[in-house]
């Protein structure tokens, strides 16, 4: 294959390539492939000589480096080469500027371009300069400001010319005259001169041990980016700076060893002083060369480039001033290598026809060989290497979206289910812990103990008591002259007064019961909803909750619940209002209802917890009515104690009955009936809501629902995915970020699938 094939199948493989090496990156770049950092490095570090390749094959330009030290004689030796003594190469630095020499086939497309720097490149430049103490230069920049402005402000050139002779003074000027070189950034040469095959180009750079950075960098990127490098050396051993040459041309091209590409030409062999330095120079030169760069000896040539210019008169005057003159220079070289005859002396023994020949032969013969190999290295490691993360990625994601949709949903639905299994023991512990802190009072760290309990339901209920009881009795005294003067024809009648008032007062305690029994159902219902309400926050405020629970309308909850005090209530209130209300003390009425109610009489009895021992036993008095409280005899022959009752409602009312005044009939009434009220209140009190078991109702009714939310696991299961696929904010506030979205992460399964595309082309 010639270079011309060589190049075109290249470059179109290494674009190939480089197309893969895109997509396994892009593939690499998500986190959902976990593809190993270290496959994902080799792509990009590989990627920077493949892709420097491919633009050289795509300019088809073969890019040879001409590196050494100052005054090596680089520019000399370029000369030589182009057998025209084109370049400066004075005593002092002579060359400012980069010079890029470009081989082009006719005489009509040769040309000298040339760069300037922008304003920024300029000021840079100062900056460097001034960083490094080039006080020298900066002097130089300063006297020659205007003219150095001058041509930056008329921009880039083009010259055309027809023989490199014409070109010399505006590449002097441009390259090496310090009054227009620093504003310069670089010079672009096209000749037929350089070599027969076409695309050669020949970079010039200052010395890399110039002491400016800005050579140095010039040096890396151009060792980094050429095909060849052509080491123009005068010492015999390896200079540090040389030794960089070798750095950057290793850093710079990985694929290929640095004697697959590397060339030195031993300079200034004229300057030694017999055969023997010579000999000496050269063999250890090739020594070390090969001791640092396993550079084989035949692509090392010495000789001398000024010495070719000025015997077959390519030189002009200063350089055959600079070398001296012919007849001197060819008597040296006789000396040194014992060459007579001046045909051979110009060739040999300058050594330039020698590395010229090494040079087109690596052009025409091997350099197809080396381009094989450098492509060959880097395609082969990002194929491999892209397989590889083909291959690891395919045994998590498919190609098909339609797969990858299939398979993410049913990973993301597992993924929740895990997490909520975990979340549901979790949703638990805290419901336990906020029912024990709530309801039972039951102190638990981290929770606040400010809703309502079984002791403030209790004290609740004894306010309502108070409340009730305090109405009852007000609207009893107001009703009690209507009906005592309705049953004073002749004269008042205190036996059938006394029915009377009680037939309407009893009808008004049931409906004190009933409202006791809703204002209870009320505290409950607002408790079950705290309760409620905390299990929705559980489930991040799902509506699902409290319909699941107690139904969609609270109206028929809180019914319920009034139903069901209600129930216990009378069970206890109503025999005691019975008792107590419906005949007064002594009457017939009174001890019929006691014989009616029987047993439901004493268990009152047994929940009573007030100190009055007067109320211990609810049937003693309900026959002896308030006369067991207030009168001491009574209270001693029956009870066994002495003293009237001093803590109980009404202790006004023992005065007025103990008083020496007479007291009138409707009197005596009031006092009964009253004091019967403060009785039933008294119970009311101290005993009923033990009785009726309000407190088990509460926590039951409140348990019931910790229940019903704890066995309803599957139900909340639902809702929990329900509230997960709407998104819920809150819910997705506690999801890990794989679970955040509903939306099915495709792109690695498409990028997987670009990639696998790519991969199959080039495999094509």
């Amino acid at each position: 294959m010639d270079w011309k094939s060589a190049s075109s199948y290249y470059e179109t493989s290494l674009n190939n390539v480089l197309n893969i090496q895109h997509y396994a990156i892009e593939l690499a770049k998500l986190p959902l492939a976990q593809v190993p950092s270290k496959l994902t490095e080799i792509l990009i570090q590989e990627a920077i000589p493949a892709s420097r390749q491919l633009e050289r094959l795509r300019k088809r330009e073969f890019r040879i480096a001409v590196v050494g030290l100052e005054k090596a004689g680089k520019s000399t030796f370029i000369n030589a080469w182009l057998e025209c003594d084109l370049l400066p190469t004075k005593g002092a630095r002579c060359t400012f500027t980069t010079t890029q020499i470009y081989s082009v086939k006719s005489e009509s497309e040769q040309r000298l371009e040339v760069q300037t720097r922008t304003q920024e490149q300029f000021a840079h430049l100062l900056a460097e300069l001034a960083s490094v103490g080039a006080k020298e230069d900066l002097t130089t920049i300063k006297e020659n400001e205007l003219t150095l402005e001058k041509v930056r402000r008329e921009g880039n050139l083009t010259i055309p010319f027809s023989r490199l002779e014409d070109i010399r003074e505006q590449l002097i000027k441009y390259v090496a005259n310090e009054k227009y070189a620093h504003a310069v950034l670089e010079a672009r040469l096209y000749t037929n001169k350089l070599a027969q095959a076409e695309g050669i180009v020949f970079y010039d750079v200052p010395g890399s041990d110039s002491g400016l950075a800005k050579h140095v960098d010039e040096a890396r990127k151009m060792l980094s980016d050429c095909d060849a490098v052509i080491v123009i050396q005068r010492f015999r051993s390896i200079r540090e700076a040389e030794l960089e040459i070798i750095k950057f041309t290793e850093e710079g091209d990985k694929n290929i060893t640095i004697a697959d590409k590397l060339f030195v030409f031993l300079s200034h062999i004229d300057s030694l002083g017999s055969p023997q330095a010579v000999k000496t120079h050269v063999q250890e030169a090739a020594q070390d060369w090969f001791r640092r760069a396993s550079l084989p000896k035949e692509r090392i040539a010495s000789g001398s480039a000024g010495a070719y210019l000025v015997l077959n008169n390519f030189a002009e005057e200063h350089t055959q001033l600079e070398i001296g003159q012919a007849s001197n220079i060819r008597d040296r070289l006789s000396n040194l290598t014992g060459i007579i005859d001046d045909e051979i002396l110009r060739t040999q023994a300058t050594g330039i026809p020698d590395i010229k020949q090494k040079i087109f032969n690596y052009i025409n013969t091997e350099r197809v060989a080396i381009l094989k190999k450098r492509c060959e290295s880097s395609i082969n490691k990002i194929v491999d290497t892209s397989q590889k993360i083909h291959h690891l990625v395919s045994q998590k994601f498919p190609e098909s979206a339609e797969e990858a949709q299939r398979l993410e949903g049913e990973r993301k639905r597992i993924t929740f289910t895990e997490w909520w299994y975990g979340k549901w023991e979790q949703v638990k512990a805290d419901l336990q812990r906020f029912y024990e802190s709530s309801v039972m009072n039951h102190l638990c760290e981290n929770l606040d103990t400010t809703y309502g309990s079984v002791k403030k339901f209790r004290e609740r209920y004894l306010e309502l008591v108070e409340i009730e009881m305090e109405e009852l009795r007000q609207e009893t005294l107001r009703k009690k002259e209507i009906i005592f003067d309705a049953n004073s024809f002749p004269d008042f009648d205190k036996f059938k007064a006394n029915f009377a008032w009680r037939d309407d007062l009893y009808a008004d305690i049931i409906i004190v019961v009933d409202n006791l029994a809703r204002q209870l159902a009320l505290e409950l219902q607002d408790e079950a909803l705290k309760l409620v309400n905390y299990m929705t926050s559980l489930l991040w405020g799902s509506s699902q909750i409290k319909e699941r629970l107690i139904g969609k309308l609270e109206n028929e909850f809180l019914m319920r619940l009034e139903n069901g005090l209600s129930v216990l209530f009378l069970r206890f209130a109503r025999p005691v209002a019975e008792a107590l209300i419906r005949g007064p003390v002594n009457s017939d009425t009174r001890t019929q209802i006691v014989k009616s109610l029987g047993s439901d009489m004493e268990l009152i009895d047994n929940y009573y917890k007030g100190e009055e021992p007067a109320f211990k036993v609810l049937k003693k008095y309900v026959k002896y009515g308030p006369d067991l409280l207030f009168n001491s005899n009574l209270r001693e022959q029956i009870l066994g104690v002495t003293g009237i009752a001093k803590e109980v409602i009404g202790m006004a009312i023992h005065k007025e009955m103990n008083s020496e005044e007479l007291i009138s009939p409707r009197e005596v009434v009031t006092l009964e009936v009253i004091n019967d009220i403060n009785a039933f209140q008294e119970y009311l009190r101290n005993g009923i809501f033990e009785a009726a078991g309000f407190q088990s109702y509460y926590t039951q009714e409140l348990k019931r629902l910790v229940d019903l939310f704890r066995d309803k696991e599957g139900t909340w299961t639902g809702v929990a995915f329900n509230e997960w696929l709407e998104e819920n904010p809150r819910l997705l506030a506690e999801l890990p970020p794989n679970l955040k979205s509903q939306e099915f992460s495709l792109e690695v399964s498409e990028r997987l699938r670009q990639l696998s595309i790519a991969l199959k082309r080039t495999g094509d």
